[in-house]
């Protein structure tokens, strides 16, 4: 379909775009930081100075994060070079993230390749490069948005181990396995997507036994302790310490309500996952906007029927190549993790979108090529370039102006830079708003502050913290003495500039005594 010279200039100019978008105003754009993203660059802080998370916990397996809810621990670990090179920043947090993005884009396009072939490969290669979801997820840091990079890594490695019989079978199992650290509910996903794959290539005679044998055990070799804290937590059993790292029991902290098995009300929650399960799929769905831009999806709304044609010609190929019998497997295992994860959106399922991404790019490149050589399919070849450099250019735009604005607000950038200007105060007391996100969320105040200061964590740790910083507003402040307070619009009511000198922030006040 491409001549040679032409294939390799859209390569080029795709690689270039994907890059581009993904970098420009990179730390800046969305400002502010997300509170989950915020705590994971604390933990590999802490990580990077002590082998601790900043609760003193000896390299965990999984992070305790708010103690009511933990999280995943392998995005911190990816964060303690770019730290330890950096500093604690929202450069240095983000920076994982955006690299393991921009190399996944490689990946699916090396899957793409062995898939479908070269053509079909550029045209997914030129889609992803512009598609809303990937270039949103690369830009800021969540932990869970690393689950769908790893898993397509091990999707990728083992199709090639597969139609190359080669060691590529071997290390596909490495990254199923760090997978597993990525999100939780990857404990009930990836073990099912390892049977069902081990049991299709068995009864295909792609591989042995005994290869299934070795892979197992390289899985298990590096899951087992991800496994073994989900298995602690399930029937409380006490923390395990080793020389190397700890496996923790968080009493205070259980998960399984996410999971609707464990449900109060599983039938109205199966109900509530299916309808927003089919927004995702439909590209109407409704949700905060660090995940979607209103009016694109996470693939642009008109994608739908490519993605339906894209589908229908994987499921077709099923029985005849490895590659679609694994996309298909990984599609259905996605559809069952929607249902059952209780309140799913984006993010939770996140892990859908490299499917999608594949149907879509290979329902384009069929919808162009069935045409070849009609009028039709020279209009098609045309308009559908066209439809997606225009919605591409819309998303870039907004992204970059409007969007910029509302993630900056729900990533509490004025908070941010009200608590990194007293970064050097020598005031001897700190008050804190509770208000960073909603009010009264004083542990949202508490990460964010902990982060902005880069906060030393044996310091965090001493009761010499506690005394000076408190996360709330006094309603009755005593202007003789020696502080400073980072107040809401609300507190403001209690503070007389008679008294007190107030710096404005936006929606947060840098205020001090006279």
């Amino acid at each position: 379909m491409y001549k040679k010279k032409n294939y390799y200039l859209l390569l080029f100019l795709a690689c270039i775009i994907a890059v581009s978008i993904r970098v420009y105003q990179f730390g800046v754009v969305p400002g502010g930081m997300n509170q989950d993203g915020a705590m994971a660059a604390v933990d590999a802080k802490a990580l990077a100075d002590y082998g601790t998370d900043r609760l003193g916990m000896r390299y965990p397996v999984h992070l305790t994060a708010w103690g009511f809810g933990q999280m995943s621990a392998l995005l911190s670990y990816l964060m303690i070079p770019s730290i330890k090179l950096f500093g604690l920043s929202v450069f240095s947090a983000r920076l994982p993230m955006l690299l393991v993005s921009l190399a996944s884009i490689y990946l699916l396009y090396l899957f793409s390749t062995d898939f479908a072939g070269k053509n079909t490969a550029l045209v997914v290669l030129c889609f992803t490069a512009i598609n809303p979801w990937h270039i949103i997820q690369s830009r800021w840091a969540l932990d869970c948005n690393l689950f769908p990079h790893f898993l397509l890594a091990g999707i990728c490695f083992l199709n090639r181990g597969i139609s190359r019989k080669s060691g590529w079978l071997y290390l596909s199992m490495v990254f199923f396995a760090l997978s597993m650290y990525c999100y939780g509910i990857s404990v009930y996903t990836v073990p099912v997507m390892l049977f069902a794959s081990g049991i299709m290539l068995l009864r295909r005679k792609k591989v042995s036994f005994l290869q299934i044998l070795i892979c197992a055990i390289i899985y298990l070799l590096i899951a087992w302790p991800f496994l073994a804290c989900m298995a602690i937590n399930t029937f409380g059993i006490d923390t395990i310490e080793t020389p190397f790292f700890t496996i923790p029991y968080f009493p205070y902290s259980m998960r399984s309500s996410d999971v609707l098995f464990f449900s109060k009300e599983p039938i109205k929650q199966l109900q509530q996952n299916a309808e927003a399960l089919l927004r995702i799929l439909f590209q109407i769905y409704r949700g905060p906007a660090w995940n979607e831009i209103r009016g694109f999806g996470t693939l642009y709304v008109f994608s739908v029927p490519f993605i339906l044609i894209g589908m229908v010609l994987v499921f077709r190929r099923y029985r005849k190549s490895i590659a679609a019998a694994l996309t298909v497997i990984w599609f259905l295992t996605s559809l069952a993790a929607g249902l059952i994860t209780a309140n799913v959106n984006i993010n939770r399922i996140n892990i859908i979108f490299y499917p999608l991404i594949l149907f879509t790019g290979i329902g384009i490149y069929a919808s162009i090529h069935y045409f070849d050589g009609k009028t039709i399919g020279r209009i098609l070849k045309l308009l559908i370039p066209i439809a997606y450099i225009t919605a591409f250019c819309i998303f870039a735009g907004t992204y970059f102006t409007t969007y910029a604005d509302q993630a900056a607000d729900d990533f509490m950038l004025d908070f941010g830079n009200a608590v990194t200007a007293i970064k050097d105060t020598d005031a001897e007391k700190i008050y804190i708003s509770a208000d960073a996100q909603y009010k009264g969320y004083s542990h949202v105040s508490e990460i964010l502050t902990l982060f902005y200061m880069e906060t030393d964590e044996k310091y965090y740790q001493s009761p010499e913290f506690s005394r000076r910083f408190t996360f709330h507003i006094p309603p009755d402040p005593d202007p003789s003495e020696d502080a400073v307070y980072v107040a809401a619009a609300d507190d403001l009511l209690y503070f007389s500039e008679n008294y007190y000198q107030i710096n404005s922030y936006g929606k947060f006040y840098v205020i001090q005594p006279r």
